[in-house]
Order: structure tokens, then sequence, then C-alpha cells
């Protein structure tokens, strides 16, 4: 949509077109527009029940996926497609480039001389059901989410990963699970330096007020994909679908040298391993952070 919006927009002050040009771009570019579109090609010939969109940058696929099992477990819906979308643009590379957080080599999530983002681009969609009425299968269950803002920064994370903190522990009580219940942390580990200390500290910190005192083994996954954003949370959930499914544990590629300021087990080789509870990290611009639980299916 950006990209679309960019290109005419430039093409519109080229050719000093008029105002009602630009009125008509403006209107055929807008989210609602594209959801409108959405709507009426699944459903062509019927209204569908309730329609939603999430732009909440980093984290808005995660946090529609929260907000489509929440509308399953209240009966609102038996059924519901949600996914993320991310086409990359002149205007978001130019974005990310004036904040310096882009690398100008592969992403190294969470290690010492990590120099920052590579931003991709794609889509992924997910079909949640109830248990009752699923016509098939199920690959796994949001057992729990958790939604929080920071409240700190435009841009930047909290220092000590509260909101993140706050996520993950409304996620697991949500699920009715113990911290160490969950075996792997799907990080959101961009690559660059305060997010991933940010993170990092939210993790060990959460983790370490379990009873047990369990270290659940931790990666980030963007060292083969990059950081799709708005995509990414539906992206990285699909993956941990399948580490289920496969009972696999994904590693933290790229990485040679932990960050010691950050206190976790970082997974550097993938490997199997019995899992039944993952938590999925998601965080965005400003603070905005969604954390899934995604327990494997016994049907």
């Amino acid at each position: 949509q950006i990209d679309i919006w960019a290109k005419e927009f430039v093409e519109f002050l080229r050719q000093k077109s008029s105002q009602e040009d630009l009125e008509v771009i403006f209107r055929h570019q807008s989210l609602g527009a594209l959801l409108d579109s959405l709507t009426r090609a699944l459903s062509p010939t019927e209204q569908l029940a309730k329609t939603a969109l999430i732009t909440s940058a980093c984290s808005a696929a995660t946090q529609a996926l929260a907000l489509g099992a929440m509308w399953v477990r209240q009966g609102k819906v038996k059924r519901c497609l949600v996914g993320g979308v991310e086409v990359l643009s002149p205007l978001t590379v130019e974005g990310f480039k004036s904040l310096q957080l882009l690398s100008t080599t592969a992403a190294h999530p969470f290690d010492e001389a990590r120099k920052g983002i590579n931003l991709s681009e794609g889509a992924g969609f997910l079909i949640l059901e109830a248990e009752e009425t699923k016509q098939s299968p199920s690959l796994a269950q949001i057992a729990g989410f958790g939604l929080t803002t920071d409240a700190f920064h435009m841009t930047g994370p909290h220092p000590e990963g509260e909101g993140c903190f706050n996520a993950m522990a409304q996620a697991v009580s949500k699920a009715a699970l113990k911290p160490s219940d969950i075996s792997w942390v799907h990080a959101h580990g961009t690559g660059s330096d305060l997010n991933d200390l940010s993170e990092g500290r939210a993790i060990a910190k959460y983790f370490g007020t379990s009873p047990q005192l369990s270290s659940p083994q931790v990666s980030s996954t963007k060292f083969s994909h990059g950081h799709a954003l708005g995509a990414s949370g539906a992206l990285e959930t699909i993956l941990c679908i399948e580490s289920l499914r496969r009972q696999t544990i994904l590693k933290s590629g790229g990485l040679e040298k932990q960050d010691s300021r950050i206190p976790i087990e970082i997974v550097k080789e993938s490997r199997s391993f019995p899992l039944k509870h993952i938590l999925k990290n998601t965080l965005g611009f400003g603070g905005i952070n969604a954390a899934l639980v995604l327990s494997r299916s016994e049907h």
C-alpha cells in the first residue's frame, strides 16, 4: 500500500496533476479501501460477519492473531482469516535509514557485533477456528496472548523491556501455564542494538521469576528471512507452528559471540526437542508489544 502510494504521489508531483487527481490517489490507496476490496474478494455474495484492520507497525499481525483468537473464544465468529502483508518501498527503506537502524550485512540477532536490521517483505495468513466447529484437524492452538505498550519513547523500546515482560507474563497467565512450561521463546530479535538488549533483559527477568528458575531456549530467525515488519508476526507464527509439528527448535542464525549483556540461552544450532508450548514475541515501534503462547494440538 505504501509502495503504490509513494510512486503515485511522486508521479502526481512530477505532472502537476489536479487536486481532484490527488484526492483519487488518497482515496484508492487508503487502508480502509484495501480492507473493503479484500472483503469483497473473500466474500463476493455475502457480507462477512466482522472485519478489522490492525495498523501497529511490526506488532500488527500478532495483534491481529490475538484479536482473532478473542473473537473465536467469545463466540463472535466461528472462524476467521488472520494475517499480515508487507511490501518494501523506498519510503520504508529511507525511513529506517534515517533512524540509522539498517545493517549493510546480514542481521546477527543477540550477537555482540550486531549492526542492525535487514528489511524484507512477505505475507502470511492463518485460519483460526473454534474447537467445536473446526472443519479439519488443528495444527496448533493459541493458548494465550498478551498485549502491552511501553509508553516510553516514540520509536525505541523501554531499556529494561518492561512492556515485553508484561506481555509475556499476560500470555503465559492466560494460557494457564507457568514460565517453566515454556520450552522455547521465539524472540522478536531484529538485530538492532536497543531491541535485542531490551528484549533479552525482559526474557531473562521474566523466566528468572519462576520458582523452578526455568531457562527456556531462545532464538530469532530473522537472520534467515529478515524483518518483514507488519507481516513478521504472521510469518514467524507459521514457523513456530511448523516447529511444533516437527518438534524442532530453530537456531538463531548469524550468532558468533553472544552479547554478554544478554543473560539468556541462545540456540546456535537447530535441534530436535519435545516442544509443547512456544512463546512468540513481536515488538513494534513505540513500544507496542505482543506475545502469543502457541501450544501443540492434541487433535
